[in-house]
């Protein structure tokens, strides 16, 4: 299957505008349908081997992934109370009474977007962090309300190793990457060359702060990679789950899990309906996707059988709020869309 010749252009004519307007250095996109890959390209300086700083694409691609494959493997299951996990080395934590694992997966336990943080993070202990975190005031009751939280994801990124009884880096690589063959897809790729600045740090330190502070591994932020990996993972995902995830648990990432009195959110994965989600007008209401920070995003259609990525380090560009990007990011799903149908 080919396609047309003249929504491709329009598409790359869009992302190329993008850096003529200076909202960003580098971009990659990369589309396949029915399993081929049917269209892909770079601009600026970007290369098809340009490594991206994901941002919040962590929360499904290592994050919800890892969190799944060990409820697979009987390690602990949704309904888990989040304090339990902690409270032997913090001590009780009441205002978590109620907050459940599936809660945090699907930010709906009551915390806020953004934890408590020490003001002296870059002298602290991990420990003292996460205890941040933990402290940190709720919004409302578990379950009563959406609030998109890296609180949340921070501390589901601390389950997941507590459980695995490894760091969420190794866990990864061990159940994600290797599997799938990825070479760049990873956290802190100090040692790649090739990766897209997002600000005046070196390329390769992540630009997330409390990432950063984390020593660059976190459940909401830290993961690297090419827009090529990370459509071989979505790719995963869309024809059932192998060899990362049963096709139940893939399922689950596939269709909402709350109720729609509160959102559109999948275990990991925001759904048709979240304004979140990286849709354009024109992709179908089976959709499911995720975006970050840095300009990235990854949008899933089952129901037209295409998997889409697109990477920039929209960032990079410091003096920009975003709005700018975001409707170039809508217009130009738009023309993909049109390719397809």
């Amino acid at each position: 299957m080919s396609l047309p010749r003249q929504q491709i252009s329009r598409a790359a004519e869009l992302l190329t505008s993008g850096i003529t307007d200076k909202l960003y250095t580098h971009a990659a996109y990369a589309l396949m349908r029915h399993g081929e890959l049917l269209a892909s390209g770079t601009f600026g300086a970007a290369t098809t081997e340009t490594v991206f700083d994901l941002a919040s694409l962590t929360k499904p691609l290592a994050t919800a992934t890892c969190l799944l494959q060990l409820v697979e493997d009987g390690r602990l299951h949704l309904r888990q109370s989040v304090h339990r996990f902690f409270e032997e080395e913090f001590g009780p934590l009441p205002h978590l009474n109620g907050v459940e694992v599936r809660h945090l997966l699907t930010h709906t336990s009551g915390l806020p977007p953004i934890p408590r943080w020490p003001e002296m993070a870059a002298n602290t202990l991990r420990r003292e962090m996460v205890h941040a975190v933990l402290t940190t005031p709720m919004l409302r009751p578990p379950g009563t309300g959406y609030t998109y939280s890296d609180t949340g994801y921070v501390l589901l990124g601390e389950i997941v190793a507590r459980m695995a009884e490894m760091p969420l880096e190794t866990l990864f690589a061990q159940r994600v990457s290797r599997p799938l063959g990825l070479s760049t897809l990873g956290f802190c790729p100090t040692s790649m060359p090739g990766i897209a600045p997002t600000g005046p740090e070196p390329p390769g330190r992540v630009h997330d702060p409390r990432a950063r502070d984390l020593g660059g591994v976190a459940g909401h932020a830290g993961l690297f990679g090419t827009a090529l990996d990370v459509l071989t993972y979505a790719e995963a995902i869309r024809v059932g789950g192998r060899p990362l995830l049963s096709r139940s648990s893939a399922a689950r990432m596939a269709e909402t899990q709350i109720a729609a009195s509160v959102g559109a959110q999948s275990y990991g994965w925001f759904c048709a309906g979240n304004d979140y989600l990286p849709q354009g007008d024109l992709f179908s209401d089976l959709s499911f996707g995720h975006s970050g920070f840095t300009g990235t995003a990854l949008l899933i259609d089952p129901k037209f059988e295409v998997s889409l990525v697109l990477l920039t380090n929209r960032v990079v560009n410091q003096s920009e709020d975003g709005s700018r990007f975001l409707r170039l990011r809508r217009l130009w799903l738009n023309t993909m869309a049109a390719s397809l149908l």
